[in-house]
């Protein structure tokens, strides 16, 4: 009997020497941990009167490593935005050029134009009354003090829709939900330096850049002084206000700014269609980008560029599988990850993940309608893999309810 005992005894320190014996000792592999962690947020989501879609996506082993209701279709509010970029990285590039440009037709005579002016709106949403006043300037510059003919706006960059397919008609403009014009100064505001937007349901901001244009230079801004026409073959550029993709993209994510996602999203647009520009055309080169990362599009629908429309619907699949392809696209990945905001420091998630791993570890965006809060992005592990991962609350009566769990989620990815 001692001996059989002691030949098992052998036997157990030769395969425990060899590492072919579980060693009770040993701690779990990072990712079954990870897992467990996760696993503990089941009966809290099961429970819950909202609903949740979670995926999780180990970049570094180029596997998922957890997912809840990862396939289900919901609303992603502003997490609509990483689409829009890295789509727009991906088809043009963070060096496209976002411009306004001036030309001028006829002859200067005598500090005389005969002939018009054309300023040709590209959606610059960085354009600002500074910027206007430059291009007065500009204009005086030429040695032109009067004009027989009249300041024309060409605003076919895109369509004539004022706002994204399926806002809100009686909403107000704000911050929030501005105007989309191609040509535009101080975001469409009243005036200089004013948080005022305008109420009349006819303000078209183009012609409030007209208007403001004629009256820099000493024009009645009336129609007798401006109108709209598209450029003239023969004019000649005089004035370029340049901006590139990059410039861009912070504003975009950190702030979660619509309007600045609207004019990327006509970027995407106009640069495949050309004059008149829709959402409609938009839409279909963001799904194209959708689908070349790998996720079904037919559960991705896309209506605008910021994630303002109660159409949009995607999964958190697609959203990682639009995260995992920028991760492996140098040119895209770079951009995108400055630009987002970092836990408890900048932007959307300044006031965020202050405290714990998940500090200064989180660069995700974020996304907030009613009903609805999202966080999408990519977290540094405990073990160095990177992870990409998306968390969608619908059906919330709170914001901070969904903001909660998803940052405990995070502080449980960052250990």
């Amino acid at each position: 009997m001692h001996r059989k005992i002691s030949l098992i005894a052998l036997l157990c320190l030769s395969l425990t020497a060899s590492g072919q014996l579980f060693d009770t000792a040993t701690e779990p592999r990072w990712d079954y941990t990870v897992r467990a962690a996760l696993d503990k947020f089941l009966p809290e989501l099961d429970a819950a009167y909202y609903n949740t879609g979670i995926q999780v996506y180990d970049l570094t082993a180029d596997t998922v490593l957890w997912s809840y209701h990862a396939n289900k279709v919901m609303r992603p509010a502003s997490c609509q935005k990483l689409l829009t970029t890295i789509s727009a990285l991906d088809l043009l590039g963070s060096n496209h050029i976002v411009s306004t440009r001036a030309y001028y037709t006829g002859n200067i005579v005598d500090s005389v134009l005969q002939g018009n002016i054309h300023i040709v709106g590209g959606f610059d949403p960085t354009y600002t009354y500074e910027d206007l006043q430059q291009l007065a300037l500009t204009i005086r510059s030429l040695g032109i003090h009067s004009i027989h003919g009249r300041i024309l706006a060409d605003t076919s960059f895109k369509d004539t829709l004022l706002l994204g397919n399926g806002w809100c008609w009686d909403d107000k403009p704000s911050v929030f939900h501005p105007y989309l014009s191609p040509l535009l100064f101080d975001r469409g505001r009243l005036s200089p330096r004013s948080e005022k937007y305008p109420t009349d349901i006819f303000f078209n901001p183009a012609e409030h850049f007209l208007k403001t244009l004629c009256t820099e230079l000493g024009l009645l801004p009336d129609r007798q002084s401006y109108g709209f026409s598209p450029v003239s073959p023969q004019a000649q550029l005089f004035y370029v206000h340049e901006k590139h993709l990059s410039d861009l993209l912070e504003r975009t994510l950190k702030n979660s700014d619509n309007l600045y996602a609207e004019a990327i999203f006509y970027q995407i647009a106009h640069f495949n269609t050309g004059a008149n520009a829709s959402a409609t055309d938009g839409a279909r080169l963001v799904s194209n980008v959708v689908r070349k990362a790998g996720s079904n599009s037919t559960y991705c629908e896309i209506h605008d560029g910021c994630g303002l429309s109660p159409y949009d619907f995607l999964t958190p699949s697609c959203l990682v599988s639009m995260l995992r392809y920028a991760y492996h696209n140098a040119g895209i990945y770079y951009s995108l990850f400055e630009a987002l905001p970092i836990s408890g420091k900048d932007g959307t998630l300044s006031s965020r993940m202050k405290t714990g791993p998940a500090y200064l570890n989180v660069h995700a965006k974020t996304g907030t309608v009613t009903g609805v809060s999202s966080l999408a992005g990519y977290i540094t592990a405990s073990n160095g893999h990177m992870l990409a991962f998306a968390i969608i609350n619908n059906g919330l009566l709170k914001t901070q309810t969904g903001q909660n769990i998803q940052d405990r989620i995070c502080q449980e990815l960052a250990r």
